[in-house]
């Protein structure tokens, strides 16, 4: 079939003016992405070995095996797998500065606070995050950083993510992270916190209060914000801004040193939580958060490294709670979801071997990273799947490649075999953010002269032992 010449101008036509469009502009167009494998998430809508996708603005219209469509821009989406974008709830982003500079986390010995032990190396992550470069952070470096984040986000198709902000030192540090979160043209969420050591204004919580009617007044934008937390913070201040503002919370590690059940008993939480980590909770406190309807989420890498190999998924799951999959820590770390994937399932793949523990399956591992992601995010309502009425957050992932043709198996495609690079297309509100492997509107060589010359001012700051590339191990 000869391709139609005037077919071709209204997509290219279409790919520029979605580049031109501010970030949290929304699309009018009607695009019709077709013949593609399908994998929804939805199981009223199923999967089609080849089908269509109808997208009318901001919102999924049709999933079908062929769509008339005559008036719709096509994307010939042959050769690719379509589905919801991943949606991860949460990365500490403006760490994206500082990317893999603590490869090993190389924790300090402590019998007591690990935010003001002397280390015994400066890598690990609560002395190089939280002693060392959290409080050097100017607000151009928390912008730099959440930027350079939530674009590799985006690039591997998380068209969702909450922005875990624990480094408010002031009104100004918060602000340019909003600023780089309406920049990157996600669907972000803002949750923010107070620093967690080192010197800053003392303007939080209140400042939230700043940050709603500033930023976030309106219910229908693609930007939201939260109150994040380290599970074991002291909530007196918090829950009445909690209260006022009807917010979401992120919580951090330590949740189960908390009173949770007279904090639900008492209406201070009501099942808007996203518990990050998920671990060292008894079976009865997961039970309270479960029958409450809070979300939970983990983070294979992160646990496999940080948290002696542990990863609490099964634990939830066995309660009656499938849990999100989280990427933490950009320090480390890549953004990478299909990273997380894996590690995941070889995890427990390998702990099935040995001691016959239950294995979760591909289908339900992209299930944590789509639907149950969106749900911790607070938007499960409005994307994660594939679905008529939701969001188009969408991506397309090359199957064209050697290493991913033929397709045969979608799921075994997606978990076991692709990666960020796979992800050529990606659509965020009906908007294309991502086309032909390439981030539209970005000027990428000035966010790297950006990222570096902000990574060089932090590294002077704190006097870092390492070369700015190095080679240690």
């Amino acid at each position: 079939m000869r391709p139609d010449p005037s077919a071709e101008r209204r997509l290219e036509d279409l790919i520029e003016r979605h580049a031109a469009r501010g970030p949290a502009e929304a699309t009018p167009d009607r695009i019709l992405i077709k013949g593609g494998s399908v994998l929804s998430m939805d199981g009223d809508v199923g999967d089609l070995a080849a089908g269509d996708v109808l997208i009318v603005g901001d919102r999924i219209a049709e999933v079908g095996s062929s769509i008339s469509a005559p008036d719709a821009v096509v994307i010939d989406a042959r050769d690719h797998i379509v589905m919801p974008g991943f949606c991860d709830p949460h990365i500490h982003c403006w760490q994206g500065a500082l990317g893999r500079i603590i490869p090993e986390n190389l924790q300090q010995p402590t019998t007591g606070d690990p935010f003001r032990d002397a280390p015994t190396s400066s890598r690990g992550y609560m002395y190089a995050a939280h002693r060392a470069f959290g409080p050097a952070c100017r607000p151009e470096d928390i912008y730099a950083g959440t930027l350079n984040t939530l674009l590799s986000a985006l690039n591997g198709g998380i068209t969702t993510v909450v922005d875990n902000m624990h480094n408010a030192r002031s009104p100004e540090h918060a602000d340019a992270a909003v600023e780089a979160l309406r920049a990157s043209g996600l669907r972000g969420v803002l949750a923010v916190g107070r620093p967690r050591a080192g010197d800053w204004a003392g303007t939080f919580p209140a400042d939230a209060r700043r940050l709603r009617d500033r930023y976030f007044s309106s219910d229908d934008d693609l930007c939201a914000l939260r109150l994040f937390a380290g599970g074991s913070d002291d909530l007196t201040d918090l829950l009445p801004v909690r209260r006022e503002l009807d917010l979401w919370f992120s919580f951090d590690s330590g949740f189960g040193r908390q009173n949770i059940a007279q904090l639900y008993a008492d209406g201070s939480l009501d099942g808007r939580e996203a518990i990050n980590h998920g671990n060292f909770l008894t079976r009865e406190q997961r039970q309270i958060v479960i029958d409450n309807g809070a979300q939970v989420n983990v983070c294979p890498r992160i646990e496999s490294q940080f948290r002696y190999g542990y990863v609490p998924y099964n634990d939830w799951v066995e309660q009656g709670l499938r849990p999100a999959l989280s990427n933490d820590d950009p320090m480390t770390y890549a953004i990478d979801m299909f990273a997380e994937m894996r590690a995941l399932y070889l995890l427990h793949r390998a702990d099935h071997h040995r001691s016959g523990s239950p294995s979760p399956t591909l289908r339900e591992i992209l299930r944590s990273a789509t639907r149950q992601g969106a749900n911790n995010c607070g938007v499960g309502n409005i994307t994660g799947s594939l679905t008529p009425g939701k969001k188009a957050d969408v991506i397309l992932i090359d199957t064209s490649a050697p290493h991913l043709f033929p397709r045969n198996n979608v799921l075994a495609t997606v978990v076991q075999g692709a990666g960020v690079e796979s992800v050529t297309t990606v659509l965020v509100n009906g908007r294309i953010i991502k086309w032909d492997g390439r981030l539209l509107g970005v000027d990428l060589d000035a966010l790297r002269r950006r990222v570096e010359e902000s990574r060089d001012y932090l590294l002077n700051a704190v006097d870092w032992p390492h070369a700015p590339i190095d080679f240690d191990d």
